[in-house]
């Protein structure tokens, strides 16, 4: 399953125009249509077999998490587990479970969180919810995400209202005031219906007695302080950006320092700004970890040779900048300096599918840059950018 099945009958290009951050939309769905994605087995599974605790893990009720006391016992090593029975006993009193980031060991739903991430072009996370009686899990409340849950499993009611302050922050100067009017939706979301509610809108869940099991894919795309923030970043290689401040008393030194700032903003915030800006952003979209145990240790050190694998892992995707003949970009925190030849095949690289030695080679001309490029991926290999997966 991807994005666009999601969303269908609705296309993208309709879903990014007409609600993307700008209007809730419920879309209907034939029951279990989401049931492969992760089932009350596989939940199961994951509950026996994974050390989980809070805050990854946790039940909640009434809108505050219950002490993890409560369904945790002690275990050898000194790592809390799961108690079976005092946790089946917290849900039978109402507690709602909630695990964080479930994508991480779901890989179906990390498949799904992956075609999100290429399609909203941003990072996401993925949480699932699980209830049973008729307590609510959390009280009235806004996301500083933008969210689409799926509804997996039975049904639960929802109330969605509209937002009381346009574009909210996780960490805003106020906080929106709650909602005194309707709500422009009040209705069941059932199993292979999903919602989609923009980041700021208030919204509400009420089991309804029965089991229910849903996942919330949280998209986090970059807002307008996150550029301040970053071209900011990029100032630092001005020296007067550095430079002490006049002081309070020298107003004249004042107007003079802040007409060669002005200046530098300005120069900073041309037209490929966001462009430049986004390409980052998005190439550090949360890469997703990608495992090749026992070969690993060795393939990465292995001679790089036309049929060795490999995967780029230390983001989504590269972000060059030009740098006169070259190019550059930053990787796990360390800038690295490359031809500017080299960059029709650095850029096929990205965390989600891998390449062959001789297929990026196709994209670079002649001897020379093709060899320059086997050394360049043997030194990012190394860093622990690159994954070779085999040779």
């Amino acid at each position: 399953m991807d994005f666009d099945e999601v969303i269908a009958p609705l296309t993208r290009k309709q879903f990014l125009s007409d609600h993307w951050n700008k209007a809730f939309l419920r879309m209907k769905g034939k029951a279990g249509r989401f049931t492969g994605l992760l089932t009350w087995d596989d939940l199961n599974a994951i509950l026996e077999q994974h050390r989980l605790t809070p805050p990854r893990f946790k039940l909640v009720q009434d809108g505050k998490a219950l002490d993890h006391n409560l369904y945790l016992s002690p275990g050898l090593g000194g790592t809390p587990r799961l108690d079976s029975g005092k946790f089946a006993a917290c849900l039978a009193g109402g507690a709602t479970l909630i695990l964080d980031s479930v994508q991480e060991i779901a890989p179906r739903v990390r498949s799904l969180s992956e075609s999100f991430r290429d399609a909203l072009h941003a990072g996401n996370y993925v949480n699932l919810y699980a209830g049973w009686h008729s307590q609510n899990g959390f009280d009235l409340h806004w996301d500083s995400q933008d969210t689409v849950i799926l509804q997996l499993s039975g049904k639960k009611r929802w109330q969605i209202f509209r937002p009381t302050r346009l574009h909210p922050l996780q960490e805003d100067v106020e906080a929106p005031a709650r909602p005194t009017g309707p709500p422009v939706w009040d209705g069941l979301l059932e199993d292979g219906d999903a919602i989609y509610i923009p980041r700021g809108w208030w919204h509400m869940a009420y089991p309804v007695n029965e089991p229910s099991l849903h996942l919330t894919f949280a998209t986090v795309p970059p807002h307008g302080i996150d550029l301040l923030r970053w071209m900011t970043e990029r100032l630092r290689g001005h020296g007067a950006v550095r430079e002490d401040l006049p002081a309070l008393d020298d107003e004249k030194a004042q107007a003079t320092y802040l007409a060669t700032l002005r200046a530098i903003v300005t120069e900073a915030m041309d037209d490929s700004l966001i462009r430049d800006f986004r390409r980052e952003w998005e190439g550090d979209s949360f890469p997703n970890t990608r495992i090749n145990l026992p070969g690993a240790p060795y393939e990465q050190l292995a001679l790089i040779d036309d049929r060795s694998t490999i995967r780029l892992t230390a983001a989504h995707r590269l972000a060059f900048i030009p740098a006169g003949a070259n190019v550059e970009f930053k990787a796990n925190g360390k800038l690295y300096v490359v031809p500017a030849d080299m960059v029709p095949a650095l850029e096929l690289l990205v965390d989600t599918r891998t390449y062959t030695v001789a297929e990026l080679s196709a994209r670079v001309a002649g001897e020379t840059a093709v060899a320059n490029l086997k050394k360049c991926l043997t030194v990012l290999a190394r860093a622990g950018i690159l994954l070779v997966e085999k040779g």
